[in-house]
């Protein structure tokens, strides 16, 4: 479209450059009238009058063609500067594309088998995702079964219909976009989404107990925020058992609970901890590096957070806490 545009422009300049601009056009026709009334001998005074008239329309000629060329660059201006300002539906889908592949890049844990279409599967790569962790849907393939997480893109989940979530990938990690072009990150149960379902009110028992317990410890603050994660059972229980074994060593403040997961309601995989000094936090840092790889964080560090206490912040990868080799 721009070559095309630019052609168009380029053959309009040209024109203007060969047309003859209308002052000329008026000069020369004034002076070729007085060369044909002078060898005709007409009376000046008939001349003038007609030499007038001739001036006047083409004096009118010219402000009508002004305003029309105007009106013409403005009409032609308008729908480009808007297509050039409106993204197209495949730019929108390929931005989705990349967000989702970032984001699995640095949250999925290492090693996790992904199924997706094509080109996520290309944007996946790109991103930095190994391609021996991938597994291409294929017109041909019948379910993501062979993977632990499956990118469900328009393309997926045109392919796998209802079966997707009813009978294979019952859990929203995250979701990218809008629309026809959202993009879900789903877990891959491997006993299929009834036996992931009936064990998901057990699952939140048994996160509330812990939670429970770790708020009785006396070595443990919680600020109201993440007392009531706590509570609810909200938080991962990779969270839960290592934050009850650093309670053993060292007194600890639970400043807040969160996740990086956009537009999906999972247990809360990372976590602010205070200490109650300096020291405290080179003790923790050095707690979590020593733990075994089952529940070590794959981010850990000392952050300033907004109202200028330093915490440690750490989060684990997804989808680990319902892994089959997970707690």
């Amino acid at each position: 479209m721009g070559q095309q545009q630019h052609s168009l422009t380029s053959a309009a300049r040209s024109r203007r450059e060969l047309e003859p601009s209308w002052p000329a056009v008026v000069v020369t026709t004034v002076r070729l009238w007085l060369q044909r009334h002078r060898r005709s001998g007409r009376r000046p005074q008939r001349g003038i009058l007609a030499l007038s008239a001739l001036a006047a329309m083409a004096l009118g000629a010219l402000v009508t063609l002004a305003v029309t060329q105007s009106g013409q660059k403005a009409a032609t201006a308008q729908p480009s500067n808007a297509a050039q300002n409106t993204p197209s539906q495949l730019q929108i889908a390929a931005a989705t594309r990349s967000q989702a592949a970032a984001w699995i890049k640095d949250q999925l844990l290492p090693g996790t088998v992904i199924s997706c279409d094509a080109l996520m599967c290309n944007a996946l790569e790109t991103a930095g995702v190994p391609a021996a962790n991938l597994e291409i849907v294929q017109p041909t393939t019948q379910d993501p079964l062979q993977s632990a997480v499956v990118v469900a893109t328009p393309a997926v989940r045109n392919q796998f219909g209802s079966r997707l979530t009813s009978v294979y990938a019952p859990l929203l990690l995250a979701t990218f976009g809008s629309g026809a072009e959202r993009i879900d990150v789903r877990y891959v149960a491997p006993g299929g989404t009834a036996a992931f379902d009936a064990k998901l009110a057990s699952d939140r028992a048994g996160r509330i107990v812990e939670g429970d317990q770790l708020l009785t410890n006396k070595n443990i603050q919680a600020t109201p925020a993440a007392r009531a994660e706590l509570v609810a059972g909200n938080v991962d229980p990779r969270l839960l058992i290592t934050l009850s074994a650093l309670a053993g060593e060292m007194p600890v403040r639970l400043v807040a609970f969160d996740d990086s997961s956009p537009g999906a309601a999972v247990p809360l995989r990372g976590a602010e901890i205070g200490a109650s000094a300096p020291a405290g936090l080179s003790a923790m840092l050095a707690f979590w590096a020593v733990q075994r790889s089952q529940y070590k964080p794959s981010q850990y560090q000392e952050t300033r957070i907004a109202d200028g206490q330093s915490v440690v912040t750490v989060q684990y990868d997804a989808p680990g806490w319902m892994a089959p080799n997970g707690p």
